[in-house]
């Protein structure tokens, strides 16, 4: 019975058995939101296909897909109006990654277009970081924030907390340090520093931006209604450099209701990155008077979310996963793995980590190798290049987790601005994993952190 999962494969099946499959150079399958199939073909220049072969094959498709077959089915240059929609198509359209198993052309290809989830199935290498990595360089023209992502596929895997460690070990290095929530169904990185029940400390935040600039893309913003310096001398100390944080939003009556309005289904083409790129932009221009911006965290949803994906795969110079020894951890770790290496024209780097394990404070060897051999196995087949992977055992590279140990003191509420409980948390928040984790960031960017040579000793 044809469905979803074997309709691609049928139709593969069907083309490979026509008669004038050895006529094509290219076949482009597409995928609509439906989940209907439409089929493109480029033609070798002789002999032609005429009109009867195109009619048996339609015929044939239909009769084998069923309601899965869209009807469409085109060849090019056969028209001259033609010649747009092919040209799109090239623009759209990624090397099919499980073509039929045949040594002759044609080239197969594929585009799945679905309504929602675009940021994790769309990844043709096209994509460019919201800046060049060159530009967060100190030689560069103007030095611009370095970007990276923090990525859980499930929540409760620390991902947060690790990112306010990093934050916390950057400000030590003395980096100036914007943090941005984008995790707007479920916000929490603001109540890190402040009580939920006090309203009155933030004003604005992620949320109020997308829908504003997504009404009226010119609306002129007061982005210190967004950015909240964050300067408690209950964990900053006189000789860090700044913090300062983007929140989801004031977590009001209001606050919902913003959110359906940017709902990304709704934010067609590239709008929504745009966006994200000019809320970054923003930003960096509104602190550049008070010292600038050394990196910006970003702190993403979690699961195949469309904000997830873009803030994820699409604008950052780097990412930090978050997982565990688990089989549906590892098939998100694998997909965001994919994703990432295959969205934009210079992969961002990848740092993994396994979070919350060991047993007792202690993680033993067993757990490690097993976590290692695991990560190594989805990096070598989703993101390092055939010819250019490293060792099971190389230190630094993508695969090479960093072990975050489950502490019970991180594991429930972290109130920073409660003067009884934040020296404890500021002692977990220094563990050594997340100062190991902040030197790797800062060794991507080729930064030497003062303090990382203690890692080694």
């Amino acid at each position: 019975m044809i469905n979803f999962e074997n309709s691609l494969n049928t139709a593969k099946q069907q083309l490979l058995a026509w008669s004038s499959y050895a006529k094509l150079t290219e076949i482009t399958l597409v995928r609509d939101a439906k989940g209907q199939i439409s089929i493109y073909l480029m033609p070798k220049s002789k002999p032609k296909i005429d009109s009867n072969e195109l009619r048996a094959i339609t015929n044939t498709l239909a009769k084998a897909l069923g309601s899965f077959f869209s009807g469409t089915l085109f060849i090019e240059n056969a028209e001259e109006w033609t010649k747009d929609l092919f040209k799109k198509i090239r623009e759209l359209r990624i090397e099919d990654p499980n073509p039929p198993a045949t040594t002759t052309s044609p080239k197969w290809y594929l585009i799945e277009r679905g309504i929602a989830k675009k940021a994790w199935i769309q990844c043709s290498q096209n994509e460019n970081s919201a800046w060049p990595y060159e530009s967060t360089q100190p030689g560069s023209k103007k030095t611009l924030p370095k970007i990276v992502t923090f990525y859980s596929y499930k929540g409760g895997m620390g991902r947060t907390t690790a990112l306010t460690a990093v934050a916390f070990e950057l400000l030590r290095q003395h980096k100036n340090v914007l943090m941005i929530d984008t995790d707007l169904e479920a916000p929490g990185l603001s109540t890190f520093f402040f009580p939920a029940d006090d309203e009155g400390l933030i004003n604005k935040g992620t949320v109020d931006y997308l829908q504003l600039k997504n009404m009226d893309k010119n609306a002129v913003i007061d982005m210190t209604e967004y950015i909240i310096p964050l300067i408690s001398p209950s964990y900053i100390d006189s000789d860090m450099g700044k913090l300062y944080l983007v929140s989801g939003g004031q977590l009001n009556d209001e606050f919902l209701l913003k959110l359906a309005r940017i709902d990304t289904q709704e934010l067609n083409g590239e709008k929504l990155k745009a966006l994200f790129i000019q809320l970054l932009k923003d930003c960096c221009s509104a602190l550049e008077s008070d010292g600038g911006i050394d990196y910006i965290l970003i702190d993403s949803r979690a699961g195949f979310h469309d904000m997830a994906g873009i803030v994820t795969a699409q604008l950052p110079h780097g990412v930090v996963l978050f997982g565990k020894d688990s089989f549906q951890s590892w098939f998100g770790i694998q997909q965001a793995v994919r994703t990432i290496a295959t969205s934009q024209t210079d992969k961002p780097f990848a740092i993994i980590v396994d979070s919350g394990c060991g047993f007792n404070g202690l993680v033993s060897e067993e757990e490690k190798d097993n976590f290692r051999a695991k990560s190594y196995e989805i990096f070598c087949t989703n993101y390092y290049d055939n010819d250019i992977q490293p060792g099971l055992n190389a230190h630094g590279e993508a695969h090479d987790p960093i072990f975050i140990r489950y502490s019970a003191t991180l594991a429930g509420d972290i109130p920073l601005y409660d003067g009884k409980k934040v020296v404890e948390l500021k002692k977990q928040l220094s563990d050594w994993s997340y100062k190991e984790l902040t030197y790797r960031i800062m060794e991507q960017f080729g930064e030497n952190p003062m303090g990382g040579s203690e890692l080694n000793e």
